[in-house]
């Protein structure tokens, strides 16, 4: 292979309004800075003086060329880093960080929760008032779904009048209320590039109609191979946050659909990244129902660890810490190649879990949610918080089937692991 010498490029910092991420111009260039700069969140440093970002991007960033680069509107918690002019690299990368002693820049962390009507065993619906007494401060209600192709998507609740005065009340205790867009159905948000008013206008009716403070995505399976509904959707969106930047839009994907390789190739949440990372609040990833899905380890993570495999599954019981762990640092801080996961920056990033095994299949325990926390605090990866499927399960108090055994489980569980990780940070 020819040395990376050829991968060098020059380095413009640009401000941005969250902590730790990076926007690209890209190329295809083997020395476009996008593809040189890997490691681009360079958590706590000493100062935001311009040597001093340099020397910690060096030290990150093994082969960059730093006499090839320059850093430009540099700011408390981001610059751009450019080209020199030399012609060494090509294009622009955004790197983020966070000045020693600052206020960790996640502040108004988090506590999301996904709140529907319909019920199930080992859950149960709690109503308003319980509720407003938690810690869950986003409230996503599910679902604002499209019952077939290219028809437009509906909100159905049992009493729209209990559910407006629920949402209102909700907001009265300080809580954000979003309208979940999606769901298991999410396979029929299909919209053709002549339907974006009419999608437009249906998300505002439904919104203004019940209040809702914003949209979470939540689409799933084959829908998210149809860049043109993608797209769509988007537009959509974009025009509805410019016209009020109040309004909130998150998104849930699934893992797979976070690889970088899938933007090309099939089912991809991509798109909706990168088009709208002017616009999105936060992502809350599903870190369940993986089916044996999960990171490689690179290899000084797997030392750190003492790790004897080099591949976590989302189904391995005793490894979910790691599993939390890893997954979030290759999100959102670390590339790895082997894993090509799209970089999130970490103060828009929710730890999405299932309450527990009857929620979703690799489901939080008490000692996944605080020791990933604790292997990430010691990287310096600070993280806007977590997110539940669901509320109906941790309003629930009783026996459950954990991995083959009946465990008794307590009412507002994965709330009090919130509370004694991420919270004390707020």
């Amino acid at each position: 292979m020819k040395k990376l010498l050829s991968l060098m490029s020059s380095i413009t910092l640009i401000s941005s309004c969250s902590t730790t991420v990076v926007s690209c111009n890209f190329s295809n260039e083997k020395n476009d800075l996008n593809i040189v700069i890997t490691q681009y969140n360079l958590s706590e440093i000493e100062d935001n003086k311009e040597l001093t970002i340099i020397n910690k991007l060096k030290e990150l960033n093994s082969n960059l060329d730093i006499n090839s680069i320059k850093i430009e509107n540099i700011w408390s918690k981001g610059a751009k880093v450019t080209p020199s002019g030399n012609g060494v690299y090509t294009g622009s990368k955004e790197i983020r960080f966070r000045l020693k002693g600052a206020p960790i820049e996640s502040v108004d962390k988090v506590l999301v929760g996904y709140y529907y009507e319909w019920g199930g065993p080992a859950q149960v619906k709690p109503n308003f008032d319980e509720i407003a007494n938690t810690n869950y401060n986003v409230i996503d209600i599910s679902f604002l779904y499209s019952p077939t192709a290219y028809t437009m998507p509906v909100f159905e609740p049992w009493n729209p009048t209990d559910m407006k005065q629920g949402i209102k009340f909700l907001q009265s205790k300080g809580k954000k209320v979003l309208i979940s867009m999606g769901g298991a159905t999410g396979s029929e948000m299909r919209f053709r590039s002549n339907q974006k008013n009419e999608l437009k206008q249906t998300i505002l009716n439904v919104v203004n109609e019940y209040g809702f403070d914003g949209l979470d995505i939540d689409w799933e399976g084959s829908c998210l191979a149809d860049r043109e509904s993608q797209q769509v959707t988007i537009d959509a969106l974009k025009e509805i946050k410019d016209e009020n930047p109040e309004f909130i839009i998150t998104m849930a994907p699934e893992m797979p659909y976070l690889k970088n390789n899938t933007e090309a190739s099939g089912g991809s949440y991509i798109p909706f990244l990168k088009q709208l990372d002017k616009y999105y609040n936060w992502i809350n990833p599903q870190f369940y129902n993986g089916w044996a899905f999960g990171p490689f380890v690179d290899a000084e993570e797997k030392e750190r660890l003492n790790l004897s495999t080099s591949y976590i599954s989302n189904d391995e019981v005793s490894l979910r810490a790691e599993f939390y762990y890893l997954m979030t640092k290759y999100l959102t801080t670390k590339y790895s190649p082997q894993n090509d996961f799209y970089l999130i920056d970490p103060d828009r990033f929710v730890l999405g879990a299932s309450t527990n095994e009857p929620a979703g299949r690799g489901a939080a325990t008490e000692d996944a949610i605080k020791r990933s926390y604790k292997l990430l605090s010691e990287d310096g990866i600070y993280t806007k918080g977590l997110m539940t499927w669901a509320i109906n399960y941790d309003a629930y108090e009783g026996m459950i089937e954990s991995n083959g055994q009946q465990v008794y489980f307590r009412k507002w569980s994965f709330e009090s692991w919130f509370n004694e990780t991420h919270y004390q940070e707020a």
